[in-house]
């Protein structure tokens, strides 16, 4: 088998550029994998149906709720009872009469909403604090890491129904939330430079991060003290973006820990110690050198995490806390036959209104779970090119 692997993308390379031979070698590899096929082939199906909602999913005319925005369900009648499926809902009616087909189809928006907005944040604040923590060491690598540890002290779901529950619809951003944050990051690696490196207080390195520290305390100090005005904004937040904001919160550790062993790993390199000679910046190393080449595992982690996020979600939604009501949401969907699903009979009779949406989520999540193996397979490179 490795010897067929090896003449195949020697073939493949052969005479073609290497970005050419690069996505060809990838599409090599999904197609070797049925299962990373079958992955994909969700994903995309998923997003086809995501894209395609305001088509295959209209506002029907028979709609009660008059209600304009196109993520709240329509109902159909006034009752109390689920219905069958017919031709006129092609899923069903939940308890109450809203269409669960309507709310399946709107309700793939939302799980690409919540899925990619929450990895894609959460990987954002994980890249920053692990690269802090495992470029500069020392102090900064203990405080840093020490909350982050504060994070993993509690279980993911609890922490994210306490924040989703404290979190204020509107809150006001303004400097003196961001600047003692930053002067506390600029002194800690300030400290870091010159407590545990042979760098000197002279060198012109140093006298950059300690006059930045300075510089954000005495501001910092001043719109604390009202001597200078505390300039911000107002946000407003739904439900649903409470939601986002607590998964978030609850999420970056773990990339954080991932991305910092790599940066630990990557920062003893030739390469970086050539660009520290030379004279460049810590931007330029981190940026240029270190992040391209400890970037792979958390992208992998991400890709495998966006499935569990949606999960989580529905679960929020399942327990009254997710999305507004009536939204549509497969949790929202599935906690609507909560009520039958104790009753006598009523789980069998009425198992269009739990097992429809709860496939959505389930079929959902294996997507992006198969997808993530076969990105794994593309970009580990213990993997490649076997």
């Amino acid at each position: 088998m490795a010897k067929t692997s090896g003449k195949n993308t020697k073939k493949i390379e052969k005479g073609t550029s290497p970005t050419i031979a690069e996505l060809k070698f990838m599409l090599y590899r999904i197609r070797r994998s049925p299962l990373s096929l079958v992955g994909v082939v969700i994903i995309v199906f998923f997003a086809i149906v995501a894209a395609s909602a305001p088509i295959i999913a209209p506002k029907p005319a028979w709609d009660l709720t008059k209600i304009s925005d196109p993520f709240m369900i329509p109902r159909a009648t006034w009752f109390s009872m689920p219905v069958a499926p017919s031709s006129a809902y092609p899923f069903g009616l939940t308890v109450d009469n809203y269409d669960i087909y309507y709310g399946c189809i709107w309700g793939t928006i939302t799980a690409f909403r919540v899925g990619i907005t929450v990895v894609a944040l959460s990987l954002l604040i994980g890249l920053t604090v692990g690269i802090l923590a495992g470029y500069y060491g020392g102090l900064v690598d203990e405080v840093l890491m020490r909350f982050t540890d504060i994070i993993f002290a509690f279980p993911g779901l609890v922490l994210a129904i306490v924040f989703v529950s404290v979190l204020p619809n509107t809150m006001t951003f303004g400097v003196a939330y961001f600047l003692p944050i930053i002067a506390l990051v600029l002194s800690l690696i300030t400290i870091s430079n010159l407590a545990f490196s042979r760098a000197r207080i002279t060198s012109l390195r140093s006298m950059l991060w300690l006059v930045s520290a300075v510089v954000a305390i005495v501001l910092s100090v001043a719109v604390l003290e009202n001597y200078l005005p505390n300039v911000g904004f107002g946000l407003s937040f739904g439900k649903l973006d409470k939601v986002l904001i607590a998964l978030t919160l609850v999420g970056w550790p773990g990339y954080t820990r991932v991305i910092r062993g790599e940066v630990l790993r990557t920062r003893t390199e030739d390469y970086v110690e050539a660009a520290k000679a030379s004279g460049s910046s810590d931007i330029r190393i981190m940026l240029r050198h270190i992040v391209p080449n400890a970037i792979y595992p958390i992208l992998i982690l991400a890709s495998l995490d966006i499935g569990g996020v949606v999960l989580t979600a529905a679960a929020l939604s399942f327990l009254g806390i997710g999305a507004p009501p009536n939204y549509a949401d497969w949790g929202q969907l599935v906690q609507r036959s909560q009520g039958y699903i104790t009753q006598a009979g009523a789980l069998g009779l009425y198992w269009y209104i739990w097992v429809i949406p709860g496939a959505f989520v389930f079929v959902f999540c294996l997507g992006w779970n198969l997808l993530g193996d076969a990105i794994r397979d593309i970009l580990d490179p213990t993997l490649r090119r076997r």
